[in-house]
């Protein structure tokens, strides 16, 4: 009986040896029980990898064995995980945590981002201008960027990436690259016109209360949006400023024979009064609120608007003269010269003393005269007094040179873009005042020639 219950237990000892093996055994199967990978593919900013059975994912250079940063499959057996680098290597895990194994010299190409770098977009009817954007992206990617217009009512993009101006409105331009996506506003809008090729000499005179505040403001917003892409505090942002008023608004700016300046060497001191030394335009009379009300001479009035010119006793049209006409674009470009005159002067400063004044005709024999230069003249006195001052708007490939300047004489009354030879730029002007250093060596999106071909 004994020796029969010492067996049992040896028996029974045997069995649970042989279970604990067994399972220890089934565990140790279990836990070794390798997981593969089916697939694996780019999707947007991740990589999914689908296994053949529950696992976790780590994707790295190097493996890091912290749980909390691997990516456990879901009930699909998909592992999602952050795509952070071009060339990696892929680490699985079975359900257990057991080290299935791992592939190497991974090279995902994926796209990161796309960024319209253009901007807002204002256009005239008819009007145009270029999209330009930047991809970022890891490895090949075959994906094309494509453009799309909200409403072709109001503009439209073509295969150039040349947005245009169809109709007044507003509408959004879709950069797509994969599945990022970036998108910028496009106004499109009748209170400017599309740049002439020539400037218009048939443009009309602005008139009193053509705008409203609105108008007024969007104009000063679009005149800034294109200061801005010319370059603020820049040589080119001068220049736009002085294109704009030429080319874009439709209207010509009246020559006003100025009542004061806000900075004078003289005892006459007024503000908006043939000249108009504020950023912007002058077009209602919100505008009044920028005034110093303590220079109010004979107005207000905005441009176009009667006022009384005091040097002539008459009513005439607000306007600006030559030299507020310079000193107003390059304020407008970004920079304070003061509200200064055009005539030279020992006593005290003008805008010839902005740079140093260099004699042309030596000047155009090296051709050193560069776009957003000033050019001084005898307009009012001796070539050595100078009296008149304009802006080098362009030039072309003909040899011809483009002057931006407000004139007051009877067949060249306001604000033009003249077109000189070099023999006619010699009769009007005698100095070039070199503004490199004044623009602090800055030429911004400059473009030299007159107007590209389209």
């Amino acid at each position: 009986m004994e020796k029969f219950k010492e067996n049992r237990t040896r028996i029974i000892i045997i069995a649970i040896v042989a279970i604990l093996v067994i399972a220890l055994y089934r565990h140790e199967q279990n836990y070794r029980r390798p997981v593969n990978v089916v697939d694996q593919q780019v999707q947007g900013d991740n990589f999914i990898v689908t296994l053949d059975g529950p696992g976790s994912c780590y994707l790295g250079q190097e493996i890091n064995r912290d749980p909390a940063l691997w990516a456990k499959s879901d009930e699909n057996n998909v592992c999602t995980l952050p795509l952070k680098e071009y060339k990696t290597n892929l680490y699985i895990r079975n359900a257990e945590g057991f080290e299935c194994g791992v592939i190497e010299g991974l090279e995902l190409s994926y796209i990161e981002s796309i960024r319209i770098t253009s901007g807002d977009v204002y256009l005239a009817i008819n009007g145009n201008e270029k999209l330009s954007y930047e991809t970022e992206y890891k490895g090949t990617v075959n994906e094309e960027v494509l453009l799309k217009s909200e409403d072709e009512n109001i503009a439209t993009i073509d295969e150039n990436n040349v947005i245009h101006g169809v109709g007044a409105g507003e509408t959004k331009i879709t950069a797509s690259f994969g599945e990022k996506s970036d998108s910028i506003n496009v106004l499109v809008t009748d209170l400017i016109v599309k740049a002439p090729r020539e400037f218009d000499v048939y443009k009309p005179y602005l008139g009193c209360g053509y705008y409203s505040k609105e108008e007024n403001d969007l104009l000063d917003e679009i005149l800034a949006s294109r200061i801005e892409k010319a370059g603020l505090h820049t040589r080119a942002g001068v220049v736009e400023a002085a294109r704009f008023l030429a080319l874009e608004f439709p209207y010509r700016i009246n020559y006003f024979i100025e009542n004061g300046r806000i900075a004078s060497y003289v005892n006459r001191y007024a503000d908006g009064e043939g000249r108009y030394y504020h950023v912007g335009l002058y077009l209602d009379p919100s505008r009044f609120d920028n005034l110093d009300q303590d220079m109010i001479y004979g107005g207000p009035g905005c441009w176009g608007c009667a006022i009384n010119e005091f040097s002539k006793n008459r009513m005439s049209r607000n306007g600006l003269d030559c030299s507020g006409f310079v000193a107003w674009a390059i304020l407008n470009g970004g920079f304070d010269c003061r509200d200064l005159g055009a005539g030279i002067a020992q006593d005290w400063p003008d805008l010839t003393d902005l740079g140093e004044k260099k004699i042309l005709s030596e000047e155009l024999k090296e051709d050193r005269l560069r776009v957003g230069d000033l050019l001084s003249g005898p307009y009012g006195g001796t070539v050595y007094e100078g009296g008149h001052i304009a802006i080098v708007a362009g030039s072309d490939k003909n040899g011809y040179i483009y002057v931006a300047e407000e004139l007051g004489y009877a067949d060249a009354w306001g604000y033009f873009i003249e077109k000189y030879d070099h023999s006619s730029l010699l009769r009007h002007f005698f100095y070039r005042v070199d503004m490199e250093e004044y623009y602090g060596g800055a030429d911004g999106n400059l473009t030299d020639f007159w107007i590209e071909e389209e």
